[in-house]
């Protein structure tokens, strides 16, 4: 049944290596998991439910530590794919079998380092090709819209265990494809790294921001929807599917994104709504608008991003590391800001949000691209 979201994104016939998609599909399910298995790991290891934000941190803390080390001391060759989805298949058995929740913090790390190895492998990829580019930053609306529903449906028949066991088994279908895919990134030559720009700083620091509020919510958002607002699980799933749906248009869009911090400010509102107006009407409108608004936001910042940069390509790689490193921060603030009530989280998240946004506006109406030009290489 978890196989299924990874067959939609082969009917797009997308122009990246079979592995490679499969992979990322594979990594998409994983990351889409873990707002259902609060709840869930709360019911089976009998811990807080503010608590269990820890493993979503420890997962993103492999993640980004990971792709910050990958660029820099890897290859991306056929092998390091091989090894990525065994390190998830390995992950993922160990956190079903996990005694106490000690251990599947662990785990969850390591299934980070995988999560880590697949997304540096398909961005170096498919990096300096736009319409491969959208192939992979479609992949996630694309699986979210189906796999959020099962997954609900696993975790509230089966428990948090029978789930894990699950991704153990998905992170095997990449392996099949793996003998056929050519890795082109292997034979680009490394370069010297140079420092950001200031405006280009800004800029990251404001991704950074966005995804630490953003996942200090959306990681609570799943037990909000259920506990707070009384919707069911499956419900709950819909909405999900909902975001997921809502951010296919706006993550395909081909024309220019202006002022990408107003989509930013836009999702920091989606984000307080969420905590703060806990009605059902509320939660079905506003989360879908959040994928919408922050798919809109995402690619502009992308670009805002190269246009004040000298050394854009570089740049690309700091955003995904700086947008890691904000999503391990989050669901640390998250829980700790739902253990008050999650009005309190919808507006310290939200508001983390707002302030990025309003940071982003402020580059792109004061530092114009024509400036760079008189700046000296930093």
């Amino acid at each position: 049944m978890l196989q299924t979201p990874v067959r939609v994104i082969q009917t797009l016939r997308p122009k990246i290596a079979a592995g490679v998609l499969t992979a990322t599909a594979v990594s998409t399910i994983v990351f889409s998991a873990t707002p259902f298995l609060v709840r869930g790991v709360s019911l089976d290891q009998g811990v807080d439910v503010s608590t269990v934000g820890v493993i979503s941190t420890a997962q993103l803390a492999g993640f980004s530590l990971t792709t910050w080390a990958a660029g820099r001391y890897l290859r991306a060759r056929r092998r390091m794919l091989v090894i990525a989805v065994l390190l998830g298949a390995v992950a993922n058995l160990a956190s079903g079998w996990a005694p106490w929740f000690s251990v599947l913090v662990v785990t969850r790390v390591v299934s980070g380092v995988s999560l880590g190895l697949i997304a540096w492998i398909a961005w170096a990829e498919v990096f300096g090709d736009d319409e491969k580019v959208g192939d992979v930053a479609v992949i996630g609306p694309l699986v979210g819209i189906v796999s959020a529903p099962i997954i609900a449906t696993v975790v509230d028949r089966s428990g948090s265990d029978a789930l894990f066991y699950g991704l153990a088994a998905l992170h095997v279908v990449p392996l099949f494809f793996v003998r056929t895919t050519r890795l082109d990134a292997a034979a680009r030559p490394k370069r010297e790294r140079n420092r950001p720009t200031r405006a280009a700083a800004a800029i990251l620091l404001a991704l950074g921001m966005i995804t630490c509020g953003g996942s200090a919510v959306f990681v609570f958002a799943g037990v909000i929807g259920q506990d707070d607002v009384g919707l069911a699980a499956f419900a709950v799933s819909l909405v999900f599917s909902l975001n997921a749906l809502a951010s296919v248009p706006s993550a395909r869009y081909r024309g220019r994104r202006k002022l990408p911090g107003g989509w930013m400010m836009l999702t920091g509102l989606c984000a307080v709504t969420v905590g703060t107006l806990t009605h059902p009407a509320a939660f079905w409108i506003a989360l879908p608008l959040w994928g919408f608004c922050f798919w809109m936001g995402t690619p502009g910042a992308f670009s805002l991003l190269a246009e004040r940069s000298r050394f854009p390509e570089e740049r690309a790689g700091d955003a995904q590391s700086i947008m890691a490193a904000g999503r391990v921060i989050g669901p640390l603030i998250g829980g700790a800001m739902y253990a008050i009530s999650p009005a309190a989280l919808g507006l310290v998240g939200g508001g983390i949000m707002l302030t990025a946004g309003v940071l982003m506006v402020y580059v792109e109406w004061r530092v114009r691209p024509e400036v760079l030009t008189g700046l000296v290489r930093s």
